[in-house]
């Protein structure tokens, strides 16, 4: 009963509950044609920026699944005239882009892999949700990552990417674990289940 509690605490309720840093999701888009790397600012576009808990569900709920606009492998899907190739969640600040200042030296943990829909779209949320809620990091070394859709034809494969600010490779290691617990930490997957992370590697930018 809200009558029967004082200012501060129905304050400490209704308060936006703020997040350790603010977060910018970005996608980008397939290239077409010729273009070539320096194309890389018309093809990455900003589709949010939220800085607490209640902000970002308001946008992430809008937000299409990886399964949705990535495809089966066999046809690509047009997103309003586009074709989506990935979804970036990078902190405020920092482009999702090797040349950014924070990236450039750094490194990332990468794994390409077929997944079923389903468990794409579960490790790409829980990877989203473990860098906002700071479950993953060590020291503020994740600048962000990636979810990468890498299907050429046939078979679907997919890449999941966590960019470092670090090449430290016992420091890489701990994320590594961490990230690991994270992907699978869902309902559902039980002690024994055929479900696994997938295996990261640790590359230098």
């Amino acid at each position: 009963n809200l009558l029967k509690l004082d200012p501060s605490t129905i304050h400490s309720i209704m308060a936006p509950h703020k997040l350790q840093n603010s977060w910018v999701i970005w996608e980008l888009k397939e290239k077409q044609g010729s273009a070539d790397s320096k194309d890389y600012g018309n093809l990455v576009r900003e589709v949010c920026e939220f800085s607490t808990v209640e902000d970002f569900w308001k946008y992430w709920m809008f937000i299409p699944k990886p399964s949705d606009v990535f495809g089966d492998g066999q046809n690509k899907i047009l997103v309003e005239g586009r074709i989506i190739k990935a979804f970036c969640l990078f902190k405020k600040g920092i482009q999702p882009r090797w040349e950014d200042v924070a990236n450039k030296t750094g490194s990332e943990l990468v794994a390409s892999k077929s997944y079923s829909p389903e468990v794409l779209d579960v490790f790409w949320e829980n990877l989203v949700m473990g860098l906002i809620g700071e479950t993953i990091d060590e020291g503020d070394e994740i600048c962000g990552c990636r979810v990468v859709n890498q299907t050429r034809k046939g078979k679907p494969t997919y890449k999941i990417e966590l960019w470092l600010r670090t090449t430290d490779e016992s420091m890489g290691l701990k994320i590594k674990s961490k990230l690991s617990d994270v992907l699978t930490d869902f309902e559902g997957n039980k002690p024994g289940s055929k479900i696994r992370a997938p295996e990261f590697e640790i590359i230098k930018h």
